[in-house]
């Protein structure tokens, strides 16, 4: 089992999804056969979850190993030596506000080590070791090898959410790159996730039933920047000013940037209008080549405003 994401997205997304990803976790599907109850109400779920949580946070010690892969206990004695989660001052408990369904969500988090890499955008592809367990300190899966990056896209929304915080490793030149633990001075950390981010009605697998918050130990070995939607503009390019690639929606269609073919609503592909004139084969000016000062450098054509952003971001700019 891996956090395979649920579906909750739009159909323009599945459909990409599908397509890029097939190939993927493809032992993960959930049984079809399976009946699955309509969901709760999400805040009166959550109010419940966000109670579950913050009692473990307060009621759990970790401990802490060299390759920072986080373990979790209850704590038996309020005179004993463990520390809380909650109250533990040398990894700072963290939180994200994130909005979903219409509720405002706190995210707990810890970060052990930011990472000396590159940070992932939620589309990117990414190699994670980590450790999945329940509140009840069941563990419902364990990778610590891993050895295929898998897309951020594709996995639940608590990754997508908590992920991109971190950086990637870099490569120890010391150890062969067929070797497992191969990285260096990686992002690593603890994401403790109500239902809503992770299976909430629909469960996942024998272990994880319905509105089971989850807790994640894990460590971000390396980042593959992707372009998903394939308009040779790669998604950490399509973030523009936005804190999240999701955010980034330059012709307001409900399609963020990063999973649109037309950024600007234009009904020109971006693609189409990054080609450069009379290359064979085809080649494409990249998103650093591109004046976003003078609208009218080829491959675009007058009438184009002075908009100050990137020619194909403008609806008026046409190749």
């Amino acid at each position: 089992m891996h956090p395979i994401k649920k579906i909750k997205m739009n159909q323009f997304l599945k459909a990409l999804c599908l397509v890029v990803f097939i190939t993927f976790f493809a032992s993960c599907k959930k049984d079809d056969s399976v009946d699955i109850a309509p969901p709760r109400d999400y805040a009166v779920q959550y109010a419940t979850e966000k109670v579950q949580i913050e009692e473990y946070l307060k009621t759990h010690y970790m401990v802490v190993n060299e390759k920072l892969e986080a373990t979790f206990d209850s704590i038996v004695s309020t005179s004993g030596p463990q520390v809380s989660i909650w109250d533990q001052t040398e990894y700072p408990l963290r939180n994200k506000v994130v909005s979903l369904n219409s509720v405002q969500y706190t995210l707990y988090y810890l970060s052990f080590r930011e990472g000396a890499g590159n940070k992932p955008t939620r589309g990117d592809d990414v190699l994670v070791a980590y450790n999945g367990t329940l509140l009840s300190d069941v563990q419902f899966e364990y990778s610590p090898f891993p050895q295929v990056s898998s897309s951020l896209a594709n996995t639940i929304e608590g990754w997508q959410e908590i992920i991109p915080l971190f950086g990637a490793g870099v490569p120890d030149p010391s150890i062969p790159a067929s070797e497992p633990n191969q990285y260096l001075d990686y992002g690593a950390g603890v994401m403790f996730l109500p239902s809503d981010f992770g299976y909430y009605n629909a469960g996942s697998g024998g272990l994880i039933g319905a509105y089971q918050p989850l807790v994640f130990s894990f460590r971000l070995y390396a980042v593959q920047y992707t372009d998903l939607d394939g308009d040779t503009i790669l998604n950490k390019d399509e973030k523009g000013t936005a804190t999240d690639v999701l955010y980034n929606d330059t012709d307001g269609d409900g399609i963020p940037n990063y999973l649109d073919t037309d950024d600007d609503g234009d009904g020109f592909t971006t693609r189409t209008e990054l080609r450069i004139p009379g290359t064979a084969p085809i080649e494409y000016y990249t998103f650093n080549n591109v004046d976003d000062n003078d609208p009218n450098t080829p491959p675009y054509q007058a009438p184009c405003s002075s908009s100050g952003v990137k020619p194909y971001l403008d609806a008026t700019c046409h190749p």
